[in-house]
């Protein structure tokens, strides 16, 4: 049997955009309902990665819950380091929002244990599942995360270098580009799931120079909706020759017109739809069954 993963980055509206100091809207809120019932439709059930600002939005709270407590969705944690209490400021030399690997161990464990007993609180389930902001991790963040009850973490990106990626005080994001698809112990008593990711040369598109950049460097691919469909269906397949499962990611952001860069209007997000659609058909015709995180963790404990 191959799985259907789906993940979703349950936060503020278009923080691609944020500075620091600025109001995070959470409007997005209301666009969740369409795509929660599109999964439904194909037997599939979301994990909705959730982080702060989400867990203080009553609207969410409630309409997750209930999803939640029916068996149709997962509800796990997402922490954002810039913006999750206690919230320690640091010197911003590279201009780059916080990674949670910046700070202390002393500080990683307040701002895990804000989010991990707030959401177990505000949606009344146990959190088992967890991607970290900005797929950020460190040795002292993953047992951290583990004695706060994580069973399952889906922060690994194989195949991606995001190590040049700008942090506050400095680069550290991390160099995932030796790490394979398939899902591991990460630590003792915690399973990383990793993103469906991968550097590939083929299929090769855009202007001819970028054709060629693409053969000689590789493209990154992530099972993201932000690119088109043929893509999409050749990283599921590629995924698929070396594990059960794909891990699909949305940011619930996209969900609504201007809430990310990549659909700034209603049209845009219809094609979204159209898009997520027809993978969801073409997993649905190879028999793949939808699992969220926690119910794969199950499957491989069994």
């Amino acid at each position: 049997m191959k799985y259907v993963i789906i993940t979703v980055d349950t936060e503020g509206d278009n923080l691609w955009a944020w500075k620091d100091g600025e109001r995070i809207t959470t409007e997005n809120v209301k666009y969740i309902p369409r795509f929660q019932e599109i999964c439904e439709t194909y037997g599939y059930y979301p994990t909705y990665l959730t982080n702060y600002e989400m867990m203080m939005d009553d609207r969410w709270v409630s309409y997750g819950r209930e999803k939640q407590k029916q068996g149709l969705c997962e509800i796990g944690m997402h922490l954002h380091a810039w913006n999750t209490p206690p919230i320690i400021p640091l010197e911003n030399r590279f201009g780059g929002n916080s990674y949670i690997t910046e700070y202390s161990k002393e500080v990683i464990e307040k701002k895990v244990k804000t989010m991990a007993e707030g959401l177990a609180k505000r949606f009344e389930c146990d959190v088992v599942s967890n991607r970290s902001g900005r797929w950020a991790i460190n040795d002292h963040y993953l047992q951290i995360i583990r004695d706060y009850g994580i069973k399952v973490d889906c922060s690994v990106t194989p195949g991606l270098d995001l190590s040049k990626i700008p942090g506050c005080s400095k680069n550290c994001g991390n160099d995932y580009s030796k790490y394979k698809q398939e899902s591991f112990e990460i630590i003792d008593g915690l399973l990383e799931v990793p993103m469906t990711t991968m550097v590939t040369r083929f299929p090769a598109s855009g202007t001819a120079q970028q054709r060629l950049k693409t053969l000689i460097k590789g493209e990154s691919l992530w099972l993201r909706p932000i690119i088109d469909n043929k893509k999409l269906k050749y990283l599921s397949q590629k995924q698929l020759q070396n594990c059960d499962f794909v891990e699909f990611m949305i940011h619930s952001s996209e969900l609504m017109p201007g809430g990310s860069p990549y659909f700034p209007n209603s049209e845009s997000v219809e094609q979204l739809y159209k898009r997520i659609e027809s993978l969801f058909r073409f997993y649905s015709g190879m028999g793949m069954k939808g699992v969220t995180l926690t119910n794969y963790l199950k499957l491989k404990e069994k």
